[in-house]
């Protein structure tokens, strides 16, 4: 399954930005439709959970860690599928670099085999999209005034929105 990446270019040093998305609850401050990020719990790598502003709450367990570089994660509902993403930064100049995530929505395959096509095309890749957009929009934001964001400025999201 392909997976959907959002990157932007961050007018930080690529060793700031990889200190910020592996600071303690820095997605409080960041991500537009988190309410909580929990204390990461594992020696090496990254497991916590993420509380969304629907009341939804999510593990996020990590399958990589590059240091420096980024990591690879599952995410999704404790006992259910989870998804594969991708944090990766790199340096564009000594002042600025290049954040990407990427969402591999495997969550998908409990819909019907049938479906899946139909439903990737018409609303899954469009829905992730839009979420990666709004997160490193807010990373960027956050990273470079060095000020929480205002998560009201975002679009509501329908997945993870009251």
């Amino acid at each position: 399954m392909k997976a959907v990446t959002s990157s932007k270019h961050i007018e930080v040093a690529a060793t700031a930005l990889w200190l910020a998305i592996t600071s303690e609850h820095h997605l409080e401050a960041c991500h537009p439709y988190i309410l909580r990020h929990t204390k990461n719990t594992s020696q090496n790598g990254l497991s916590d959970e993420i509380i969304y502003l629907n009341g939804v709450t999510y593990t996020r367990e990590s399958t990589a860690w590059l240091d420096g570089v980024g990591y690879d994660l599952r995410v999704g509902i404790a006992k259910g599928l989870k998804n594969e993403v991708t944090w990766r930064i790199a340096p564009v100049t000594p002042d600025s670099c290049k954040l990407s995530i990427s969402v591999t929505p495997l969550a998908i395959t409990r819909l019907p085999k049938s479906l899946r096509g139909l439903a990737l095309r018409l609303f899954v890749r469009r829905k992730v999209g839009h979420y990666l957009d709004a997160v490193t929009t807010g990373m960027k934001i956050w990273v470079e005034t060095g000020k929480a964001i205002d998560k009201t400025a975002f679009p509501r999201h329908p997945w993870f929105c009251p």
